[in-house]
């Protein structure tokens, strides 16, 4: 009798691992549930093909960049004035930063670029409760000490920045449902952010080093 419940042990294990391999399967991660489907919006994201690429800054003159990307070792130049006094140059311009460029490829001009180096990391825009968001290199975002939203990704598109979200406001049955809304970079630093997202500005600042003291 042992043998035999040592037998159906097994082939119970078995079952459940081949079943949880069949469900990660690599598959990129399902961002919707039966009772909240994938936003439309995000779907149209997700298939819309980007024109930007990321690059680093390896010199810069008064009108031009020289950049490079992760695959090539010659740099490219391209004109940045006009983009930088439309305000189209998000962040600071600086040698050894990542970019995302969004450019004018016949006419070697830069129409949009974000430093992706300043905008990773970090920010509060309540610092006293320490509430904020952090940006990950990779794409995922996340909400710091926040109620009302989550933020979950973020994406750079020709040019834009859009934010994914979970708004923890609506009704239980909507909180599992992606949304996805284009964010406007007002202002960025190495140690200043001003977002304007959702109806809301906020007004970041990189988190403090200082140990808290409790009193």
């Amino acid at each position: 009798m042992y043998r035999a419940l040592l037998i159906i042990t097994i082939m119970v294990t078995s079952f459940l691992l081949a079943g949880c391999t069949s469900c990660s399967d690599g598959k990129k991660k399902d961002r919707g549930t039966s009772e909240a489907p994938i936003n439309p919006m995000v779907e149209k994201l997700d298939e819309t093909p980007d024109s930007a690429f990321l690059v680093q800054v390896v010199k810069y003159t008064d009108d031009s960049i020289y950049v490079v990307t992760r695959r090539t070792i010659r740099s490219k130049a391209y004109a940045y004035r006009d983009a930088q006094d439309a305000g189209k140059l998000k962040g600071t311009l600086k040698k050894g930063d990542w970019y995302s460029l969004f450019p004018d490829t016949r006419n070697r001009q830069v129409i949009t670029m974000i430093n992706t180096t300043e905008l990773s990391g970090k920010w509060e825009y309540n610092q006293s409760e320490h509430r904020g968001m952090s940006f990950n290199e990779r794409g995922g975002m996340s909400s710091i000490n926040t109620s009302d939203i989550c933020f979950r990704e973020w994406k750079l598109l020709n040019g834009l920045l859009y934010v994914y979200y979970v708004d923890l406001q609506q009704k239980a049955g909507d909180r599992h449902q992606y949304e996805v809304e284009e964010a406007n970079i007002a202002e960025l630093s190495a140690d200043k952010l001003t977002l304007q997202f959702h109806g809301t500005t906020y007004h970041c600042r990189r988190p403090s080093s200082k140990p808290l003291k409790f009193k």
